[in-house]
């Protein structure tokens, strides 16, 4: 056999596995940018979920409101994905959110999909409030239920008394001799403070993603639902201010069966702050470009010291909705 031959077939064998092969790659990198796409879509929501639910206060006691919340984080999902509200396209991606968490200041709520048959007896999901449930921790004496301070409410299940207070206050209130160490220690009071939201979030989170599993899988859902791993960061930040914590999960991303595996954590005092700066800018006779920027972006900087008329929004829901598209420099 010839060389050329021997090229000729080696070049035949080869050639379908590079192109399999390529082919792969390309469906990787497709499910990597459609991820980042969905993690950022999933971030607006939340944003925008929590700044409609913040209504005032101060600190970290904040008035929220959490419906208004939920149903804002929903109209900006359903906004960036070009989807109608109380369509079927809708309802499959309010089933591919397994959980939804306010935390307020002393407890927090979970907002979960359940069953129920509607007026013309066929079974429908719909999203159902949790009661609130408290930072609580038991020492077999008395039951604490914590705040995202240093305020926390002691109870005696013996007696039924009831104390509330800063950490010293409750010191003084139980007294030196009956009053457990860690509320002598501030920093060991907060660890343990910290470790209880931790730990009450993720066990309610963890029951909440696993019953919806089954609802799932009625309404057409196949994938497995199970809790992402979160980044201790992430843990922190949820007992350091209200806000919201939302789990997205089985969407497809790619042709090879990959799905969406995230969550997205917003806090209130972070995003009240935000504003989006808005600019209109003519890059050909004719032809008009509407970005929205960060407050601190480089583009809009000569704007924003020459101009007096500066054009806000509050959400990024909102900006898309009136036709503006992010900055591609400060990525919003």
């Amino acid at each position: 056999m010839k060389v050329t031959d021997i090229a000729i077939l080696f070049v035949i064998i080869i050639l379908p596995f590079n192109m399999i092969l390529d082919l792969k790659v390309q469906f990787t990198e497709a499910a990597a940018y459609k991820k980042i796409e969905v993690n950022k879509i999933l971030d607006t929501a939340v944003e925008d979920g929590v700044l409609s639910m913040v209504e005032g206060g101060i600190g970290k006691n904040i008035d929220i409101n959490k419906e208004n919340g939920v149903r804002e984080f929903f109209n900006s999902l359903y906004v960036n994905f070009n989807t109608l509200e109380n369509s079927i396209d809708a309802l499959q991606l309010q089933g591919y959110v397994s959980c939804i968490v306010i935390i307020d200041y002393d407890g927090y709520y979970v907002v979960s999909n359940q069953e129920y048959n509607n007026a013309d007896g066929y079974k429908e999901m719909k999203l159902v409030w949790s009661p609130k449930q408290s930072f609580s921790y038991s020492d077999g004496n008395y039951v604490y239920m914590f705040t995202l301070d240093n305020n926390l409410t002691v109870m005696n299940p013996n007696s039924k008394d009831i104390y509330t207070g800063t950490r010293d206050e409750i010191v003084e209130k139980l007294g030196a001799d009956s009053c457990p160490d860690f509320l002598k220690d501030e920093t060991f009071f907060d660890l343990l403070r910290r470790d209880t939201i931790i730990e009450r979030l993720k066990e309610d989170i963890n029951y909440t993603i696993n019953k919806h599993n089954d609802i799932a899988r009625k309404f057409g859902i196949t994938y497995r639902f199970n809790l992402p791993p979160i980044k201790d960061a992430d843990w922190s930040k949820t007992v350091d201010d209200v806000g919201m914590l939302v789990f997205f999960k089985g969407m497809p991303i790619g042709v090879s069966g990959e799905r969406i595996n995230s969550y997205a954590l917003g806090g209130a005092r972070l995003v009240k702050k935000a504003k989006f700066i808005l600019e209109e800018r003519e890059i050909s006779p004719g032809r008009v470009l509407k970005f929205y920027h960060k407050q601190n972006c480089s583009e809009i900087a000569h704007q924003l010291e020459t101009s007096d008329e500066i054009m806000v929004l509050d959400s990024k829901a909102e900006c898309a909705a009136n036709g503006y598209i992010p900055c591609p420099v400060c990525n919003p």
